[in-house]
């Protein structure tokens, strides 16, 4: 990602909302640790940023779905169009042909990154962010290692609702119900996600730990 939170004004203050709903669990600081330093630690070069003549002349470009995405480890940021379409699921390539598949807006595969996130099981959670309610459920993270085995990694996660919010890129202007989903699990680091969700159960905007070799991704729809 670019070091910057998924808008300026989501951040500590939604997550340390949901985190305080764990209560006593012993996983509570570490979790907060890395969470916070992944929000606030930045690089000593600024990285280069799409901007809104990219965003216009893609849009001009395709009349077909598009995604922003910001990758914050590798200071790396993209427009990425859809490609494909199956049911809820909305496949999306970059110029780089990196992909990045979709269910309802919440990341499920990634491919041509490195160490990629082959696949998950994301319908208890997900049920939970589309409802925009309060709840814990198990989360299954699937990952290709470098020697060409696919790795397990499993999660009880903690959602819950937090403010409003505003969405705005591109041609999205709407506002959602930030949702804040904390993970811990014995198999891999914890990590904390969160998405704005509008009315319809569609995730417009987001911050999703996608493993530990690409980390936290942003994603922001700019065309439905």
């Amino acid at each position: 990602m670019t070091g910057t939170r998924l808008r300026q004004g989501i951040g500590l203050c939604a997550l340390l909302t949901a985190l305080a709903a764990c209560g006593n669990d012993p996983q509570r600081p570490r979790i907060l640790e890395t969470a916070y330093q992944t929000l606030f630690q930045r690089g000593e070069t600024a990285p280069s940023e799409v901007t809104g003549q990219q965003i216009l002349a893609t849009l001009q470009a395709t009349d077909r779905p598009v995604i922003y995405l910001s990758i914050e480890d590798r200071k790396s940021q993209a427009l990425a169009v859809e490609i494909q379409q199956n049911g809820a699921y909305d496949t999306f390539a970059t110029t780089e042909r990196q992909s990045f598949t979709l269910r309802n807006g919440y990341i499920v595969a990634t491919r041509g990154l490195g160490g990629d996130l082959m696949s998950v099981e994301e319908d208890a959670v997900l049920a939970l962010i589309r409802a925009r309610r309060t709840g814990t459920a198990t989360y299954v993270m699937r990952f290709l290692t470098a020697e060409d085995v696919t790795e397990e990694l499993t999660y009880r996660c903690g959602v819950e609702p937090d403010q409003t919010v505003p969405v705005s890129m591109g041609l999205i202007n709407a506002t959602g119900t930030e949702m804040v989903v904390a993970c811990t699990g014995e198999d891999g680091p914890p990590f904390v996600d969160y998405f704005v969700v509008s009315a319809e159960g569609e995730i417009l905007g987001s911050k999703q730990w996608l493993g530990t070799t690409t980390g936290y991704v942003a994603m922001h729809r700019v065309r439905l």
